[in-house]
């Protein structure tokens, strides 16, 4: 949103510990099964490791360990959406259960209730409201920023 009028937008949906999430597609450049990770000793806690996609080293982070959930029951039953950053910068992001590609105009966008968590509230900046759901837009940089301090 950084200021510029957005009359639609794509958005990828996903699910981290039971909330859906929204997250542009144009920041993404694919969704991967999980990955051989390379554990990074002394790393933060939101990293998970390294890996290889294709030849290209990226650190995969995980949005339950950027937001300090508690960890998945089953850690082979996730998926890893590659993201970019405003600097080019590409990263891998773990998330329980990817949805689908969705459409929607700018103005279905809300700000960000001051009733939702404040982890939440900490890597995003607004809601989509749906027929059954509500979706906490996700801000890569705010997410990054976050998880890479």
């Amino acid at each position: 949103m950084n200021g510029e009028k957005i009359t639609q937008s794509r958005l990828l949906t996903c699910i981290v510990a039971g909330q859906w999430l929204a997250l542009p597609v144009d920041q993404l450049s694919e969704v991967v099964v999980p990955q051989v990770r390379t554990k990074v000793p002394l790393s933060i806690a939101s990293v998970n490791g390294l890996i290889n996609l294709r030849g290209k080293i990226l650190t995969e982070l995980d949005m339950l360990k950027v937001l300090n959930l508690p960890d998945r029951e089953d850690e082979s039953r996730y998926r890893t959406i590659i993201l970019e950053s405003d600097e080019g910068e590409s990263f891998g992001l773990t998330v329980d259960s990817v949805g689908e590609v969705i459409d929607i105009e700018a103005d279905a966008f809300e700000p960000t209730p001051d009733s939702l968590d404040a982890k939440w509230k900490s890597v995003c900046h607004g809601v989509l409201k749906q027929d059954k759901r509500i979706l906490v837009m996700l801000d890569v940089e705010k997410l990054i920023t976050k998880s890479l301090p």
